[in-house]
């Protein structure tokens, strides 16, 4: 009976045991999913310092244009929503109104830029007897090729490498190709400042760019300086020949008549007193 009494006890104590750990481990797991749970609905509080580095770079964008005169009541909005969003802990809201107010600010400046090359054109009327012409039709005639796309790839990479200065990230490369393409654009080589530019904005969006081959900007070929002539049978001379080589005609500076002043070829007058020439 005693042992029966031992066996029974023992078996009590480990339904005990058991009982003991079964509930700790049902806590643990029940905090650890409940934990899971909040994690998931609290997702947007991991980024709160990107959705702060994007409200300030999106305004401080909003600013740089304003000053050039470019305003947006609807961007505006957006970035005030965005920074309620911000107080409200949903980044991820805030990041997609910082990513919207960009693209319209990029667009809105595209759009002044082409506008104040429209309003030259606008300037030249069409001539009499002549329809006038298509806005296409006469931007080509116009301008340069790639003129109008270099001039504004180049803002774009300047409002990205100044957006990346305020995130903090290297733009050392990127300026190094903005200025190249600002050269490029000074000599019109308009292919190349749009070829250096797009270069500068996707090192400034932090992508591995490679330095392209350094090669000469386009120059516009010189016309070739005419030859000196003999001025009795036509024949090639040089500078400095007194008689010409064919002909035989004494090549010295003709003077004039009236004061003995050397004259040049095209000289109607003489320089020094005034004497009518023969022609």
């Amino acid at each position: 009976m005693a042992d029966l009494d031992g066996v029974t006890i023992g078996l009590i104590a480990a339904a005990i045991g058991f009982a003991v750990l079964g509930f700790l481990e049902v806590r643990y797991l029940r905090k650890k999913m409940k934990d899971r749970r909040i994690r998931a609905v609290k997702g947007d509080s991991e980024l709160p310092d990107e959705a702060h580095n994007a409200i300030i770079t999106t305004k401080a964008i909003m600013e740089s244009l304003e000053r050039q005169g470019i305003r947006s009541a609807e961007v505006a909005g957006w970035i005030h929503e965005a920074e309620r969003a911000f107080e409200g802990h949903n980044y991820r809201v805030v990041l997609e109104l910082a990513r919207k107010s960009k693209d319209r600010l990029l667009t809105l400046k595209s759009e002044h830029a082409s506008k104040g090359e429209l309003a030259k054109l606008e300037q030249l009327a069409p001539a009499e007897g002549v329809a006038e012409a298509t806005t296409k039709e006469r931007l080509q005639r116009e301008l340069a090729p790639n003129l109008l796309q270099s001039k504004f790839s180049i803002e774009v990479a300047g409002s990205a490498i100044e957006e990346a200065r305020l995130a903090g990230r290297d733009v050392i490369q990127a300026t190094g190709f903005l200025d190249a393409a600002k050269g490029r654009f000074d000599l019109k080589d308009y292919d190349g400042a749009l070829s250096l530019s797009r270069l500068s904005k996707r090192a400034a969006d932090g992508q591995k760019v490679e330095a392209p081959i350094a090669t000469a900007p386009k120059t516009v070929p010189l016309p070739p300086t005419p030859s000196p002539a003999c001025p009795s049978c036509g024949a090639a001379i040089s500078p400095d020949d007194a008689f010409c080589r064919k002909c035989g005609v004494h090549l010295a500076a003709p003077t004039c008549a009236a004061c003995g002043a050397e004259l040049l070829a095209d000289d109607e007058y003489c320089s020094k007193c005034g004497a009518r020439l023969s022609v």
